[in-house]
């Protein structure tokens, strides 16, 4: 086991990518909490974690709402006491042309992919500051580096996250507190049909190398990685988990 008895909190850990990344850190010996919106995933995650004989705690959270933030980290010290590893997991993304983006969906985006990892991230680096040591993992996305047409918004907020990373890891080094971000590709997970449209294959030949997407399994990996021993050295670091998108 990579993570004996650590526990780690993981943020939109319903579905997805943070489910994934849940059920890998039980296999891999971790305690996980939970923090969810979404009352029927979020309990159904923490239930699967509590069946692969790992302590699990579901805390339902808006992760745009600093109070709820505030509340859900200091629930999850009182049952475990500590937290080692933070996977800043939770995000959205609204699809509007630049010039149809409205203010509301757009507080609505950067409240929910930036504000509320870097809210996140403050709280529980006061935690690991005291315990002098911790694993921070930014969910980031190649959309940092490569804009795509009706992602204006989505393509701010995960730019930010790749900036927020250098910034935490740069003032947090010296607690030896390490944040590091993770910046999948096009992750095939079960919130659409697109990926079975010929529009999706036509994508797949013309911009994906590896030649298919992605599973949220090849990116729990890194965070595997990231919040292990293994990476005690790495900090300031992005891992692009992207079958070449951005090479093509």
């Amino acid at each position: 086991m990579r993570l004996p008895d650590k526990v780690a909190l993981i943020t939109g850990a319903g579905r997805g990518i943070g489910r994934a990344i849940a059920r890998a850190y039980a296999r891999e010996g971790a305690h996980v909490v939970i923090a969810e919106i979404d009352s029927r995933s979020g309990g159904e995650a923490a239930l699967e974690i509590s069946s692969a004989d790992r302590r699990s705690l579901f805390i339902q959270t808006d992760l745009s709402r600093k109070d709820q933030i505030d509340s859900m980290v200091n629930k999850a010290l009182a049952e475990f006491g500590r937290i080692d590893i933070l996977v800043n997991n939770a995000g959205i993304h609204l699809t509007d042309q630049f010039l149809d983006v409205s203010e509301e969906d757009y507080d609505r985006l950067l409240n929910t992919n930036l504000k509320g990892p870097f809210f996140c991230g403050q709280a529980v680096a006061r935690h690991m500051i005291g315990a002098g040591r911790g694993s921070i993992i930014n969910m980031s996305s190649v959309s940092a580096e490569i804009a795509d047409p009706g992602s204006s918004a989505y393509c701010v907020s995960k730019g930010g996250i790749q900036m927020l990373t250098r910034a935490m890891a740069l003032e947090l080094a010296k607690y030896h507190v390490r944040v590091n971000a993770i910046m999948p590709g096009t992750i095939r997970t079960d919130l659409g049909g697109w990926y079975e449209t010929e529009e999706a294959q036509i994508y797949l030949e013309q911009r994906v190398p590896w030649g298919r997407f992605g599973t949220p399994n090849e990116v729990a990996g890194s965070a595997i990685f990231f919040g292990s021993d293994e990476s005690e050295y790495v900090t300031g670091a992005s891992i692009l988990v992207d079958g070449g998108l951005r090479t093509a």
